[in-house]
C-alpha cells in the first residue's frame, strides 16, 4: 500500500494523541512520581512529534495529496489470505496466552507469522526464540510488567 506522507502524518498525529488520551487517566503508583501512564505518554509525545514532522516535511516539499493505493502485490489473494492468517494468530494469541503463558504462545505465533510469510524455518525459530526470550526479560524484568504465566512453565524467567 502506498500512503502519502501528508495521509502518513495526519495517522500518526492521530495515533499519538489517541494514545495520549487513553493514557490519561492512568493512576501513579503510589510513593513514585510515576505511573502506568508514564510510557503510553511519552509514546504518545515522540509519536506526535513524528507525525508533526512528517506532516511538516509533506507541507514542505508541496506533496499536498491526501490517500492512498494498494500496491500490485497486495492485490493478489494469496497476499491478502497470508494478512489474514497473521491476524487470525494475532487472535489465538489473545485466547491462548492466558492458558499457555506468554513464553509458547509468544513463540508459536512468531514462528508461525514467519513461516506464513515465508521466512525460512530455521530462520524462523532463530529469530522467534531470541525476540520471545528479549521482549519477555525486557518486560518482566526491566519493566516488571506482568505477563500471561500458567501451569505449562510455572517457573519465572
Amino acid at each position: 500500500m502506498r500512503v502519502t506522507d501528508l495521509t502518513l502524518g495526519i495517522l500518526t498525529l492521530l495515533g499519538g494523541l489517541a494514545i495520549f488520551w487513553s493514557a490519561r487517566n492512568f493512576q501513579v503508583i503510589p510513593g513514585q512520581s510515576y505511573g502506568a501512564g508514564t510510557m503510553p505518554r511519552a509514546v504518545a509525545f515522540v509519536t506526535v512529534l513524528v507525525g508533526l514532522f512528517i506532516i511538516g516535511r509533506a507541507l514542505w516539499e508541496r506533496r499536498l495529496a491526501l490517500g492512498m493505493q494498494l500496491a500490485p502485490w497486495a492485490r493478489s489473494g494469496a497476499a491478502l489470505g497470508r494478512v489474514a492468517m497473521v491476524l487470525v494468530l494475532i487472535v489465538g494469541y489473545v485466547l491462548m496466552s492466558p492458558v499457555l503463558g506468554f513464553v509458547p504462545t509468544a513463540f508459536a505465533v512468531m514462528v508461525a507469522s514467519m513461516l506464513i510469510l515465508g521466512t525460512s524455518p530455521l530462520l524462523a525459530f532463530a529469530t522467534s526464540a531470541v525476540a520471545t526470550v528479549a521482549i519477555q526479560q525486557s518486560f518482566g524484568r526491566l519493566l516488571l510488567v506482568p505477563l500471561p504465566r500458567s501451569d505449562f512453565l510455572p517457573f519465572l524467567w
